[in-house]
């Protein structure tokens, strides 16, 4: 697991190699992940948009935003904890993301909250070097 906190949000990533959803040889390998935002502050915040920064192995850079996420813009009560979770493909058989969450508190006050780089790896690639 990977965690980062900004701004009294905790993010927790958990990312995991789908091997039967992979296919190595046209190139194609999927991680799911799991992502848990910890509201630790003291007011409700809502998630409005999302930013993900992704690398696969050749350091080729891909960049994803959408609003909210899994069509949702959630509501974290103060001390509860969403989860969401997620999938990112890649040509390679590893990689590299992070990204940026923005939230409102209740003021309608915007802040954004980062989410840790957490790693992409196939278990079964060969290392070479």
């Amino acid at each position: 697991m990977y965690s980062s906190t900004t701004s009294g949000v905790k993010v927790d990533v958990t990312p995991v190699y789908q091997e039967d959803r992979s296919k190595p040889d046209k190139k194609y390998y999927y991680w799911s992940f799991d992502i848990v935002i910890h509201n630790l502050g003291d007011v409700k915040i809502y998630l409005t948009s999302r930013h993900w920064i992704v690398h696969d192995e050749n350091n080729k850079l891909y960049e994803i935003h959408g609003s909210g996420v899994n069509g949702g813009q959630p509501i974290i009560k103060p001390q509860d904890s969403f989860t969401h979770a997620s999938g990112c493909p890649l040509a390679t058989p590893s990689g590299r993301m992070r990204g940026i969450l923005r939230f409102l508190d209740q003021d309608r006050v915007s802040f954004d909250v980062r989410v840790p780089e957490f790693p992409f790896v196939n278990p079964n690639a060969t290392l070479t070097g």
